[in-house]
């Protein structure tokens, strides 16, 4: 006894399964049989190509109507002019030959120590090297409080050739300023580079691995911002802070995820396009909230995150 079957039973069982294996055996050797097995194939590859059809109508769609409400904001007319001069504009840095990649460094007017160890960092003797297609530029406005900072900024950019002056008074809540004129200076003076890395003058990087990176990420995207992002930070109110921002500025109680402006990586393109955004959006003082966290949404420019594009922060 099997399972409470009796031995015939199970005889009988098996005969009959064989015989059903052997019927399917000869179905699936017949010629009406791979004619079936055929249009199934058939029927299952059409399938597979109307579901590769149906997604990539749906991502098409998703780009198109992306494209279509950039193209609405940029019609918008410009609010924000941003009223500076480039006084020591550097017009020719990148006319010889169109670099790959343009380091822009933010950097205040007595910052001199800073910039001598930046010039000798590993970045700025990548950007020396002519073969690696690097520039590398501080960015500075006036001092008019301190004319004796102003006469060895004026000589240091003399000795150098490295730092462009604007205008405006450069204090700290000016930083949205001098962002602006980085983005502006680049698409004015040197609108053939590839790629755009911003760093603070008190930061050490690894830029090779940096652009790496970037080169990489322009694989898949078109338009990006690389950097640390912060997702829904709380806004400070409290007027006594360095980070304060008034109710009337920004009147939201969390800023929108945005990237740090310590280290920020994007292609020449997005450059254009926040430059753009930046014309059209009512700003506030903090210039990466305002540029990586507002505008870039606006002229569709994601942010990417990448664990090994970082900063450290040593101190000088």
């Amino acid at each position: 006894m099997f399972l409470g079957y009796s031995k015939l039973q199970c005889i009988l069982y098996i005969i009959v399964c064989s015989a059903l294996l052997v019927n399917v055996f000869v179905f699936f050797s017949t010629p009406g049989c791979a004619n079936v097995i055929n249009v199934l194939k058939k029927s299952l590859s059409d399938n597979m190509e109307k579901s590769r059809l149906y997604h990539l109508t749906q991502r098409l769609e998703t780009q198109v109507k992306a494209q279509k409400q950039v193209i609405a904001f940029l019609s918008q007319p410009i609010i924000n002019n941003f009223d500076f001069n480039y006084t020591r504009s550097l017009k020719d840095a990148c006319t010889k030959d169109a670099p790959e990649l343009l380091v822009v460094v933010p950097s205040a007017p007595g910052n001199f120590r800073r910039r001598r160890k930046v010039r000798r960092s590993p970045r700025g003797l990548y950007a020396m090297n002519a073969s690696n297609k690097a520039k590398l530029l501080f960015f500075v406005g006036r001092t008019p409080a301190s004319p004796n900072v102003q006469r060895r900024l004026n000589l240091e950019a003399d000795d150098h050739g490295d730092i462009v002056m604007m205008d405006f008074d450069d204090e700290y809540k000016n930083i949205l300023i001098k962002a602006v004129s980085m983005l502006r200076w680049t698409l004015t003076y040197c609108p053939n580079v590839t790629y755009v890395i911003r760093t603070d003058d008190d930061v050490e990087v690894d830029i090779a691995n940096l652009l790496k990176i970037m080169r990489n990420k322009s694989r898949n995207y078109e338009n990006f911002i690389l950097g640390d992002t912060n997702v829904y930070l709380d806004v400070v109110r409290d007027n006594r802070d360095k980070y304060y921002v008034s109710r009337e500025e920004y009147p939201h109680s969390t800023f929108p995820p945005f990237a740090l402006g310590g280290l920020l990586g994007y292609p020449v393109s997005s450059v254009a396009l926040l430059y753009q955004a930046a014309l059209r959006l009512n700003p506030i003082w903090l210039d990466d909230v305002f540029i990586t966290g507002m505008c870039a949404p606006k002229v569709d420019v994601p942010l990417l995150d990448d664990p090994e594009f970082i900063f450290e922060h040593p101190g000088m």
